[in-house]
């Protein structure tokens, strides 16, 4: 993968190469403050509120704003959903995802956004400090922690939280990827992982959020099959080989201990269990072939030109 070229600039062009995109489903309430905030410190900023097919006074109070993008969806697709449209509607260098129940803060955006300017990674994400109120999905976010975890992934304390920036040029190939869901920050997350793009983590603290989540029980669920169907496009060896290995275990133990302790010879399940082990590791090696052809459309190189030569110049290092 070819190096992230970056340029070190300050805070007010830091500000021009910024898209903020605010997906938005019946915020009323939250939208005002956040767009106050948000025009107030970074006035330069594009600012794209996606109207995710709200059924409240969202979209008017969006429009009072009058240096802020709205886009509407005809209806209801979900949070992910309209973090794509944002996304692909924005025009800037960075693209940064933002919610809208004012529970982001502006100053940590600032600092994020600086972060890109002057770090060369792919993107820097959010990790907040103090779990939430509802013991239930911390719980949740555990045991997802937990299940990536156990598939090789690195898996960071908080891995899902909205608030993070991106170099467009990294996340744009990868939108049709992500899920119209909640998930779209865990499966964001994950797909920079295992394509190796270098990552900083920032920590942050949260207002008051103004109404209430909209997270589901349904989506951590949802959140479980996400990483199992990135992990099969990406990587589906680490999935079939582990399978494998323990299905073969598995009937070499039985067989021994059945042929050799009970004195009954190899069994038929036995064999059965370390045949479908081994046709699990083919089936693997097969997956990984179709995912590489896959992926080789992603790995474009990411790069910007800093000097040309002037086409009358000889190349001779006596004209130096």
């Amino acid at each position: 993968m070819a190096p992230i070229l970056i340029e070190t600039t300050d805070l007010k062009s830091c500000d021009r190469k910024l898209s903020i995109v605010i997906p938005a489903y019946n915020e009323e309430h939250g939208i005002k403050s956040t767009l106050t905030g948000l025009v107030t410190r970074l006035p330069k900023a594009e600012i794209i509120v996606v109207d995710d097919g709200s059924q409240d006074q969202t979209a008017e109070v969006v429009q009072e704003f009058k240096g802020v993008m709205l886009v509407q969806h005809p209806f209801n697709r979900g949070y992910g959903a309209a973090l794509k449209t944002g996304m692909t509607v924005a025009n800037r260098d960075f693209i940064a995802w933002f919610d809208a129940d004012n529970e982001h803060r502006v100053d940590d955006l600032i600092a994020m956004a600086n972060r890109m300017t002057s770090e060369p990674v792919a993107a820097v994400i959010g990790q907040r400090q103090h779990p939430g109120p509802s013991p239930l999905r911390s719980w949740g976010k555990f045991f997802i922690r937990l299940f990536a975890r156990s598939l090789s992934i690195q898996a960071v304390k908080d891995m899902n939280c909205g608030l993070r920036v991106f170099r467009r040029e990294v996340i744009s190939k990868y939108i049709p990827l992500l899920p119209n869901s909640f998930s779209a920050s865990l499966t964001s997350l994950i797909i920079l992982l295992e394509r190796g793009y270098p990552i900083s983590f920032h920590s942050i603290e949260l207002n008051k959020r103004v109404g209430v989540s909209k997270v589901k029980l349904s989506d951590g669920f949802l959140a479980l099959m996400l990483i199992l169907r990135i992990l099969m496009l990406f990587v589906p060896m680490r999935i079939f080989l582990r399978v494998g290995l323990i299905l073969i275990g598995i009937g070499v133990v039985y067989g021994i201990a059945i042929a050799i302790i009970a004195g009954r010879g190899v069994p038929t399940l036995a064999v059965g269990l370390a045949l479908s082990g081994i046709l699990a590791a083919f089936f693997g090696l097969t997956a990984d072939q179709i995912s590489q052809l896959r992926l080789a459309a992603y790995d474009q190189p990411i790069y910007r030109i800093v000097h040309r030569p002037t086409p009358d110049c000889p190349n001779d290092v006596e004209n130096i």
